[in-house]
């Protein structure tokens, strides 16, 4: 997630305008449900918040939807802040607000598809501070010191900025209880809404289950910070506790998800997690999992639905990996295989938009795509790696949501593909791959 709103901005300006493609009619396009949702493949704006408003608030140009007028699209994927529709004051004034939801919804609705509304409780970088520069979180928790704390900027790692953010700390009961009020409004307005796909909710930053950029494994540069805010004798106890105190609070969150009963599919996402060496960082994803989809009776007979599962880092390194017998990124193919045939949504996201030409390494031609982690999106290399792989594998292991980023469509049908040099033309070497692959996880196959 960190550098992928740079890379959509970079691709913007690289590469002409996509052309306006011929309208596609209003009930064209996918989306039959199955299991309670639809299944396909949705564009991604998450990274973008605001895809439809300016940080300024006003109307942008949607250039982000002209190049997926796709018939194989059912819909978009779009990022509701938290503080957008909280405008209570903390002391029992104040209203819930649904303008700006309704706003983001609307571009998509009028075409016909639906959406994924992913309430962010918190942002995950300084540059993700919208709008008006203002935070996800509500004033009414930021304004006080003790429910906050000074996080590492989630670009610190790339050399961008070395700012704190602040974030809330979201395991203090206070915080706790205001988000759920918060969710539970939003489930009761928007659970009937023949519009909506699924919610997928946040944990931590962003729609993750994690505390933050850069608090996600021991020696992360945020790791330190979040350790701190726990009690302990030394550095090792007190990182212990922050396992335990994140781990407690995040499954005490996905109880409170579910017992939301929400008529519509709620998704969690699935992320590593551990404070100390030796700790396995899978256990976390398999805790939330387990939370997520387990048969779970409330004290009043209720027995509340399953949730989804999510998740935002997957790569065809994952898939090699899996093929080996290895672990996925959070054990995700696994996870998914252990729960696909419960009927919940099992979402995929890359962590970068695609490259046609694989993940970057030894084993590519070009010498500056040699270096491991070496982002080339000029030569189509990035650790996405290629799309049509990536979808194969993850459909094979259950995926059926699929929130991908607008390049995918330019790749599979921008004619207009900017770059002159035909080694270059993406679209003409790799528009069929891609369309098939679209295809294939779309949901006129997954709906059958």
């Amino acid at each position: 997630h960190l550098i992928s709103s740079h890379l959509i901005i970079i691709i913007i300006i690289i590469m002409a305008p996509p052309p306006d493609h011929e309208k596609v009619e209003d009930g064209e396009f996918p989306t039959e449900r199955k299991d309670g949702f639809v299944p396909g493949v949705f564009v991604v704006t998450s990274n973008i918040p605001g895809a439809t408003y300016n940080r300024d608030g006003s109307l942008c140009e949607k250039k982000v939807c002209l190049c997926h007028k796709d018939f194989r699209t059912s819909g978009g994927s779009v990022v509701i802040p938290w503080a957008q529709f909280d405008k209570r004051d903390g002391e029992g004034g104040g209203y819930f607000d649904w303008d700006f939801v309704d706003q983001q919804m609307e571009p998509w609705l009028a075409r016909g598809q639906v959406v994924n509304l992913l309430v962010w409780p918190a942002v995950q970088k300084k540059d993700q501070l919208f709008p008006n520069g203002g935070s996800a979180t509500p004033d009414y928790i930021m304004d006080q010191d003790n429910m906050t704390y000074q996080c590492p900027d989630g670009s610190a790692q790339f050399g961008c900025c070395s700012e704190g953010i602040p974030l809330p700390k979201f395991w203090k009961p206070e915080v706790f209880q205001k988000y759920g009020q918060a969710l539970k409004q939003f489930v009761r307005r928007y659970e009937d809404h023949p519009g909506v796909n699924y919610f997928r909710f946040g944990i931590g930053v962003g729609a993750e289950s994690y505390p933050g950029n850069g608090c996600t494994m021991p020696h992360n540069y945020g790791m330190s910070t979040l350790v701190e805010q726990f009690e302990g004798e030394s550095y090792e106890e007190k990182a212990e506790n922050a396992y335990k105190g994140w781990s407690n609070y995040a499954k005490g969150r996905v109880r409170a998800f579910r017992e939301l009963n929400s008529k519509k599919p709620i998704v969690v996402t699935i992320n590593n997690f551990a404070t100390l060496d030796g700790m396995d960082k899978t256990d976390f994803p398999h805790m939330i999992a387990e939370e997520a989809t387990k048969d779970f009776v409330g004290e009043d007979g209720v027995e509340y639905p399953k949730l989804g599962l999510g998740v935002q880092g997957a790569t065809t390194n994952d898939a090699h990996k899996y093929k080996k017998g290895e672990m996925c990124y959070a054990d995700w193919g696994a996870i998914f295989e252990k729960t696909k045939e419960l009927g919940v949504p099992l979402q995929i996201q890359t962590p970068l938009h695609s490259g046609v030409n694989g993940r970057p390494g030894p084993w590519q031609e070009r010498p500056e795509c040699q270096e491991l982690k070496h982002n080339n999106g000029k030569y189509g290399v990035t650790n996405t790696g290629n799309l049509a792989e990536l979808l194969d594998f993850s459909v094979s292991v259950g995926a059926n949501a699929f929130e991908l980023y607008p390049y995918e469509w330019m790749v599979a049908n921008d004619e207009h593909w900017c770059n002159k040099d035909p080694e270059l033309n993406w679209h003409a070497k790799f528009g069929e791959q891609y369309g098939e692959a679209l295809t294939k996880a779309s949901n006129l196959e997954l709906a059958k």
